[in-house]
């Protein structure tokens, strides 16, 4: 149920590359600049049509091409499935799937479970609650079938309510009490869909995850929906507030996760490496959930693994992957710095030797 097949044409640096990797791990080293993140980049691309590391598409296509090209095979059980993407220099993407032309990004992303670790993954617990939100939901996508289409319903008459509140026409608070209605209930069946996929992802976690790592005794994890008691009430409270922003400030496009160790955040007593720890521990749970909700071998792209990661914290990352089930794709300069990682986890391995945008099979 992983990928059996992976080409690249004029994907940033590489011209054409072609490789079959493993479904277990596989292991991507080079020198800084060889094109080694750029095959995790593409991997990350064919599933969620965008790259982890620029919002700039013009960026991935090779200088001087019109387009950049990612194709590849899903293997689900017996069946082989060919899949692709392309981005032109317009901004223009193209998908296909079983050699049929396909709309929506969200049937690939449904297809190819990808979760990505790299070393500014950190801003998961430091920066703002959109990275939060993006990995809760990375999660409820897969797992919350009837989720997508209530987000993309909500995200509409968002749109819809944002535009009244800037341009104020006439009787812009009649209309906007229209829209809220719907957007009360949208933003009601979001919330449900969070709570129950965090049900579930607690349970995996603290029960399976948490318990192989003693600093992690006490962890504590919080959820806020974005507002609180009764979104409608509170709509009707934040109204003049909201004219004057030109935005809606409470419903689920606010809400936000966090961990709490002992009563404190723990990006404020945790070290960079038991944070990274931590973020691994995240990662590997929810690819598990993924896999044991959906029947689909989950993706996991881990970009220049030993970064931050001291003798003790490594072994606790190898404990932590030889209880994920996902293929993975491990970039390092060295195959020999990430030894200690991979040798305990007893999965096969393939290494790949990434060279001036080029590949060469170990």
């Amino acid at each position: 149920m992983s990928l059996t097949h992976l080409s690249l044409g004029d994907f940033r640096n590489i011209e054409a590359l072609s490789f079959d990797p493993s479904p277990d791990i596989n292991i991507i080293y080079g020198a800084n600049g060889s094109g080694k993140t750029s095959l995790l980049e593409a991997i990350y691309f064919l599933s969620h049509g965008k790259s982890f590391r620029t919002n700039k598409h013009k960026i991935l296509i090779r200088h001087e091409q019109a387009r950049c090209v990612v194709h590849a095979k899903k293997q689900i059980h017996n069946l082989s499935i060919p899949v692709g993407i392309s981005k032109d220099s317009a901004g223009e993407t193209k998908l296909k799937i079983q050699g049929q032309s396909s709309r929506k990004m969200s049937e690939l992303a449904q297809l190819i479970p990808v979760q990505v670790i790299t070393p500014e993954s950190y801003e998961l617990f430091f920066g703002g609650p959109k990275e939060r939100r993006k990995f809760l939901d990375l999660g409820v996508f897969h797992v919350e079938h009837a989720f997508f289409n209530a987000w993309r319903n909500f995200n509409k008459i968002l749109k819809q309510r944002n535009a009244l509140l800037k341009s104020r026409p006439s009787n812009y608070a009649e209309q906007i009490k229209y829209w809220d209605r719907e957007y009360v209930r949208l933003a009601d069946e979001i919330n449900i869909h969070r709570k129950a996929y965090i049900s579930r992802f607690e349970a995996l976690f603290f029960d399976k995850i948490v318990c192989q790592i003693p600093i992690f005794s006490g962890l504590e994890l919080r959820y806020d929906a974005g507002w609180k008691d009764c979104l409608a009430s509170q709509l009707e409270q934040q109204f003049e507030r909201d004219v004057k922003l030109g935005y809606t400030s409470k419903g689920p496009h606010k809400a936000d996760f966090s961990f709490y160790s002992q009563g404190h955040a723990v990006e404020n007593i945790l070290s960079r490496g038991q944070l990274k720890l931590l973020l691994y521990a995240l990662k590997v749970a929810q690819n598990s959930l993924i896999e044991s909700e959906t029947d689909k071998q989950s993706i996991l792209l881990i970009d220049d693994l030993p970064s931050e990661l001291g003798e003790e914290t490594m072994q606790s990352v190898s404990a932590l992957l030889a209880l994920c089930r996902s293929q993975l794709f491990i970039t390092a300069i060295t195959a020999e710095s990430i030894s200690a990682v991979v040798e305990p986890m007893q999965r096969a391995c393939s290494m790949f030797h990434v060279k001036h945008g080029s590949l060469i099979t170990k």
